[in-house]
């Protein structure tokens, strides 16, 4: 009897220890025949666990995200058509199917089973990428992602898609697999040079291309516009154009009164690098163009910075700042 139980354990302990994760599914290092990078094992049927990111993917309500609970690169996977449309995000799942690539796009298919087993778990952390990690990195499909600081280069085509870019200078996908932006209240509107201070959601793969996709209005965080932000009912910044700039970006502000205008540019951390204006000026429209150099005339790296409007005679409560990106 106690060698029974023994072999019993051993067996539930081998199984543990050698239990398929989403990892072993995903982490691939060798690119297929068309350049896609299918899974090491395609073709089997595995059975793995994850906690659930999103759920609705493309409209049905049984395909839906698993990651593993600490997140990160190679550790979320797609589930096709489970059956199953009682889950919510954060849900331990247990999932039983074929490893299947749908040109491409990693999938488990042909579910046998998906197993509750718990809820109320945390959603792993999603992984912060500049927009050139989430255009090329295979490592990123099906995982919960981030980009921060990026303006729209293109606005919603027929199909739902759009593009952003970073500092890093390389567009990235986003489109509307869980929601139709039109769709909520208010309409979500996607204008080119728009700013975004953070876009979330689940990365796939379509047609060639890496796509971010927000689960909810609540993946997608804009930062006030400039002509909302103002020092005094009539003295703001009205623009920096072009934005992304290489090599230099033109800003227009109006005053409303002849002022002591103070101008000064600060990197991403806080630091100020270079004063633009210190002077008093005229009520009226002014442009001030900065070529992407610190006060001591030497080049800046390629970044997100901020320009700073201040002016004698307003209030030191009030602030008003745009945000540009150097592209070199």
């Amino acid at each position: 009897m106690k060698k029974i139980a023994l072999a019993v354990l051993l067996s539930l302990l081998v199984s543990t220890i050698w239990a398929t994760t989403i990892y072993d599914i995903q982490y691939t290092t060798e690119p297929g025949p068309d350049d896609y990078y299918p899974s090491p094992l395609e073709g089997e049927t595995v059975t793995v666990t994850g906690i659930v990111t999103a759920i609705g993917f493309k409209g049905y309500n049984d395909n839906f995200f698993i990651s593993s609970p600490d997140g990160g690169a190679w550790n979320g996977i797609y589930v096709y058509m489970s059956g199953d449309t009682t889950l919510v995000v954060g849900d331990e799942v247990e999932v039983t199917a074929e490893v299947t690539e749908y040109y491409g796009f990693t999938e488990l298919s042909w579910v046998d089973d998906v197993t509750l087993l718990s809820s109320g778990n945390p959603v792993p952390d999603p992984v912060v990428l500049t927009t050139d990690e989430l255009a090329s990195e295979e490592a990123y499909e099906s995982v919960l992602a981030e980009i921060h600081d990026v303006v729209v280069t293109q606005a919603q085509n027929n199909n739902g898609e759009w593009y952003v870019v970073d500092a890093s200078g390389t567009p990235a996908q986003m489109d509307d697999g869980f929601f139709y932006l039109d769709s909520v209240t208010p309409p979500i509107v996607i204008n080119v040079n728009d700013t975004w201070a953070m876009l979330r959601g689940v990365v796939n793969f379509s047609y060639d291309e890496y796509e971010l996709n927000p689960r909810t209005p609540d993946d997608m965080s804009q930062e006030a516009s400039a002509q909302n932000n103002l020092l005094s009912p009539n003295t703001k910044i009205i623009s920096a154009y072009p934005n992304p700039f290489n090599p230099e970006t033109t800003l227009r502000y109006q005053l409303s009164e002849n002022d002591a205008v103070t101008i000064n540019i600060y990197n991403i951390k806080g630091e100020k690098i270079r004063t633009l204006v210190d002077q008093n000026q005229a009520a009226g429209i002014h442009e001030a163009v900065w070529t992407g150099t610190n006060d001591e005339g030497r080049s800046v790296s390629s970044g997100v910075y901020f320009f700073k409007l201040e002016s004698a005679k307003n209030n030191a409560d009030y602030t008003s700042t745009k945000k540009v990106i150097l592209l070199k």
